[in-house]
């Protein structure tokens, strides 16, 4: 396997060293012990760490929807070239490049841990080319997040959703955006592929790494066309054969075929199941997400190409009032109070909590009520119905005094 120049921050073995000043790793740090004091075996045995309840000194300023734009950077790029081309095999190189080329600008932009989308949270924004991007917090507990983006004169609609867990692993955590990304072309093409593992190494102690781990599976059923590109192929046995150097690369590194079936039925098991001779491969792909991606020897993207410019989206003028900008936390967090960041982060949450619970009671009556199906049933629905109203209403109106309270001199952001 060929040999790729990585950027700076890539560590020798693989993965991305950390950029956070030794100040802010040592606060984490610190953060990260009293928790492990506090919950003990649960944290310790890999407890969903999205049901935990964080300091605010372990989080940046941005909510997980804005978070989620970092990986998107190359699309007015990549994708747009993808909806401009007839040939199959081209569209779906261009489109991994475009799922290649976003990891390492996540990396780069993350600066702590992003808040968590309340349910019915939103963002709005766009890159500078027409591309616009909405992307909503569909469920509390697990956390969804749902987006959508369309290219110029939608030339491509690229959507989906993820299920984010993460969990601790004793000096590391791992976790996961589960859920499918679709991209539909205008002239009724679609590709869809999933996402890899992250972990990140050196949470107590040592060098804080990020990596990505694991498959990403492309597919382009209509063209009967898939890659399995596996990132850290040290791990993959199924490569030995092909590449003959025994010498371990770089986990960061990766490699795949693009493989055409002749039976389209066929891409959707997997590749060791059907006979070499009912597919072709048609490109072999290798390269590092911290350097490049290549199809048969041919670069589609580096990562230190000067002429290649990086996006980031542009909120927009008129959002709605469910808008991630419109947090109060990240407000107060990005000036640096981080006192009243948490005093409104605590507010929020318990919010959400007391909302949840509203419905899960409201779940519960309905569903005893339906099983009746009685007038009387009927009436008390009604009356049920406007309980929970009515128990919203204070809720809102009790936040809404303290959040007057907390919010007493504050400016605009």
């Amino acid at each position: 396997m060929s040999s790729f120049e990585r950027m700076s921050k890539a560590a020798p073995s693989g993965g991305y060293i950390c950029t956070l000043s030794e100040e802010d790793l040592a606060s984490q740090r610190g953060v990260i012990w009293d928790l492990v004091k506090s919950f003990g075996k649960n944290l310790v045995a890999a407890k969903e760490l999205t049901s935990i309840s964080m300091p605010v000194r372990l989080f940046e300023p941005r909510s997980y929807l804005e978070r989620l734009t970092d990986g998107w950077w190359s699309g007015p790029t990549f994708l747009n070239k993808a909806a401009h081309t007839s040939d199959p095999v081209e569209r779906l190189k261009l489109v991994m490049t475009f799922a290649v080329s976003g990891f390492f600008n996540t990396v780069e932009n993350q600066k702590g841990k992003p808040f968590n989308p309340v349910l019915g949270e939103t963002y709005q924004a766009s890159f500078e080319d027409g591309t616009r991007i909405y992307a909503e917090q569909a469920s509390h507990h697990p956390p969804i997040t749902c987006w959508q983006v369309y290219g110029p004169e939608d030339c491509y609609h690229f959507y989906g959703f993820g299920e984010w867990s993460a969990s601790f692993r004793g000096n590391s955590v791992k976790g996961h955006q589960a859920g499918p990304n679709i991209i539909n072309f205008a002239d009724g093409g679609c590709i869809t592929y999933s996402l890899p593992e992250a972990h990140v190494g050196g949470i107590l102690f040592g060098e804080r790494i990020i990596e990505y781990l694991g498959t990403i599976d492309f597919r382009d059923e209509q063209n009967g066309l898939s890659c399995d590109l596996v990132i850290n192929p040290n791990e993959q046995k199924m490569f030995s054969s092909f590449f003959s150097s025994k010498k371990k690369v770089p986990t960061d590194y990766l490699r795949g075929e693009i493989v055409r079936f002749k039976n389209k039925e066929d891409i959707k098991k997997p590749k060791s199941k059907v006979p070499e001779s009912d597919y072709e491969v048609v490109c072999k792909v290798q390269g590092s997400w911290l350097s490049c991606i290549e199809f048969d020897g041919e670069r589609f993207w580096e990562w230190n190409d000067s002429k290649l410019k990086i996006y980031t989206p542009i909120p927009v003028d008129d959002p709605l009032p469910s808008d991630s900008r419109f947090r109060e936390d990240c407000k107060y967090l990005a000036k640096g109070d981080l006192e009243t960041a948490g005093d409104w982060k605590r507010k929020i949450e318990q919010k959400q909590r007391s909302e949840a619970a509203l419905r899960k009671e409201g779940y519960e009556i309905r569903k005893k009520e339906n099983a009746k199906g009685t007038n009387e049933t009927k009436e008390k629905r009604i009356l049920t119905v406007s309980t929970i109203k009515k128990r919203l209403d204070e809720i809102e109106e009790a936040a809404g005094k303290e959040n007057g309270e907390a919010g007493k001199g504050k400016t605009a952001a």
